[in-house]
């Protein structure tokens, strides 16, 4: 019987492939949107869990993100050595300044100062070079985006320089540290090199990073910190999620949930509305299937199982569309870190499978009311 109701659909060849496509939208639609939105939620915590030597996060109390830094006093990183529980603690230094190089190119740039002996906060993962040449004085680390920005159309190379503040850096290395969330260049360097070109704070540390010794709980870690301290303390994974619950709090995710919504309104509304109408246009052959003494229950699985192949192949088209152009995008140096979850594709298949569900009862329910003799009329 549900071989029949394929052949049926086989037969109405243009609402078939209508009704395929209306879902392959939709699918694709909402994976777009949905992937884009995962993706900016991460990347506002790129910076954070680049960070891998490092388990707990000292900031101001009222800093609430990686890109939102404030200040703190330089002999509170003592005070934290000296909290029980902390393994060890190393400053961080982080400035947004201006950069430009020979070529007359001109950014804002993420200036981020590491402690020189440690190295701690550089992104271990590199395309070119090494990390530990930036003990060097005057040198920098650039990302992807950053060298693609300051160096259009130019293979990726070392030796290149940038000025800041008059001062000329010369890059040592390319790595493949996760892409910011503002899109500025990120740039590394030795906390002695950022500090001298830090003109608008007299403070040298931005975020203290430690480390809990074994056996203690991070988060009991951080609450001895916070007493000593007057300071703000948090683990990676919480100070991760204070960010990214920032941002989401914003508007701009709210622009995205509509955008989702929309697909899967209208991928369900023409999905539902094309099966519909193939169901009334085959009244008569499923009328005549009912007096050679087909049930409802047979006829409810059969046209389950038409819903079901429809589903799964625009299911597929439309996965497959939003995979390819998410890597087509993720060509781009500063999307590098755009990517589709597969969280993200099984629950759109899901949602609009539920939907789609709905729209195959309402069918069922017409099919239940027709009567045989309708076909002999």
């Amino acid at each position: 019987m549900n071989w029949l109701g394929l052949l049926m659909l086989r037969h109405d060849r243009a609402k078939f492939g209508a009704m395929i496509v209306a879902v392959a939208l939709a699918v694709f639609l909402m994976q777009n949107q949905a992937a884009i939105l995962s993706s900016i939620l991460l990347m506002t915590a790129s910076q954070i869990r680049d960070v891998e030597e490092a388990n707990l996060w000292v900031t101001e109390p009222d800093v609430e993100c990686f890109d939102q830094a404030k200040p703190v006093r330089d002999i509170a990183l003592h005070t934290v050595r000296g909290t029980p529980g902390v393994a060890w603690a190393m400053p961080l230094l982080k400035i947004d300044t201006l950069a430009r190089t020979r070529g007359g190119k001109l950014s804002t740039v993420c200036l981020l100062g590491v402690e020189d002996s440690s190295l701690v906060g550089l992104p271990r993962r590199m395309r070119l070079g090494k990390a530990e040449s930036v003990r060097e004085r005057d040198t920098v680390l650039i990302d992807p985006g950053g060298f693609s920005l300051f160096f259009p159309g130019e293979p990726p190379s070392l030796g290149k320089t940038i000025q800041i503040h008059n001062r000329t850096l010369r890059v040592v290395g390319i790595s493949d540290a996760s892409p910011p969330f503002t899109g500025l260049p990120l740039l590394h360097t030795s906390r002695t090199t950022a500090a001298q070109l830090n003109v608008a704070e007299e403070r040298s540390t931005t975020f203290i990073l430690a480390r809990s010794k074994p056996g203690e709980a991070p988060d009991e870690v951080c609450l001895r910190i916070a007493e000593r301290t007057r300071l703000r303390a948090r683990t990676t994974d919480g100070f991760a999620r204070d960010a990214m619950w920032f941002y989401g709090s914003q508007g701009v995710p709210m622009l995205f949930m509509v955008t989702i919504a929309i697909g899967l309104v209208v991928g369900a509304a023409i999905t539902g509305q094309t099966f519909l109408m193939f169901v009334k246009e085959n009244a008569r052959s499923l009328a005549m299937l009912k007096v050679v003494g087909t049930t409802h229950t047979q006829l409810g699985w059969m046209m389950a199982a038409q819903a079901g192949l429809i589903l799964f192949l625009g299911s597929c088209i439309g996965s497959g569309l939003a995979a390819a152009v998410c890597e087509l995008m993720r060509q781009q140096p500063f999307l590098r870190g755009l990517y589709l979850p597969v969280w993200v594709a099984v629950w759109t298949c899901l949602s609009l499978a539920i939907v789609t569900g709905g729209a195959v009862v309402l069918s069922f329910r017409q099919v239940q009311r027709l009567e045989p003799a309708s076909v002999f009329r």
